[in-house]
């Protein structure tokens, strides 16, 4: 998440892919000498898998084992330490697509189609909050408030129901407790125990959908245990 002074609103920033090159007979040769597998970059897109098919074809033979290890460090790092069920249930996504466990994958998969995929933006926001509460941050308290009524707005046309009032509810707490705060200096109470509100919400809805699939929920304890 970065500012944007001269549209006055905060914009979010992603990791660019390497530029390639393919040949007419179908190589692939990466400009920088090297060809990462990005398996993760097309995890929600559909239309993304002939060029990702591709590319993987060109990738080294152990590189698909060692991104699945990697996936496997971080699921079980948003398990046990910096608890975060959003991102459990994304990377056990590409696991499982990975892996052979297309059905597990694709239950994984819907969880992020409209309108529940609005619960994983309020990440995003968590992010930007706790970014103006950092020194020398270009983020401003402003720039949050705003960033937050725009989620609440959008809560409110995709949610209904018990769900879409719980969670405008919160978000509207927090949004009081940010005017209160100061930038570049460290969440007053009131923000603090809004944004651990809004945290558990979030994490308790994508938790009972995981746990839900009786196979998803054993490899989450296997992990654990490991």
């Amino acid at each position: 998440m970065v500012a944007d002074p001269q549209r006055g609103q905060l914009a979010n920033a992603s990791n660019m892919l390497d530029v390639t090159w393919e040949a007419p007979d179908g190589a692939i040769t990466p400009l920088d000498g090297y060809l990462d597998p990005y398996f993760q970059e097309i995890y929600l897109e559909a239309e993304s898998i002939p060029i990702f098919s591709k590319l993987a074809r060109h990738v080294s033979a152990d590189a698909l084992e060692n991104y699945v290890t990697q996936l496997e460090k971080e699921v079980r790092k948003y398990l046990t330490k910096d608890l975060n069920y959003g991102k459990v249930a994304k990377r056990m996504y590409n696991i499982f697509r990975l892996t052979g466990r297309y059905q597990e994958a694709a239950y994984l998969r819907e969880l992020f189609d409209e309108p529940t995929t609005m619960l994983y933006q309020v990440w995003s926001l968590i992010r930007t909050i706790d970014d103006i509460s950092k020194p020398g941050t270009e983020i401003t308290v402003e720039q949050t408030i705003a960033q937050t009524d725009q989620l609440i707005l959008s809560v409110i046309k995709a949610l209904e129901g018990d769900q879409e009032a719980e969670i405008v509810r919160l978000l509207l707490r927090l949004r009081t407790a940010l005017t209160q705060q100061e930038g570049g200096q460290e969440l007053n109470a009131s923000a603090e125990a809004a944004r651990a509100e809004v945290i558990n919400l979030v994490n308790n809805f994508f938790f009972e959908r995981l746990t839900a699939v009786p196979e998803i929920k054993d490899y989450m304890d296997g992990i654990t245990k490991e």
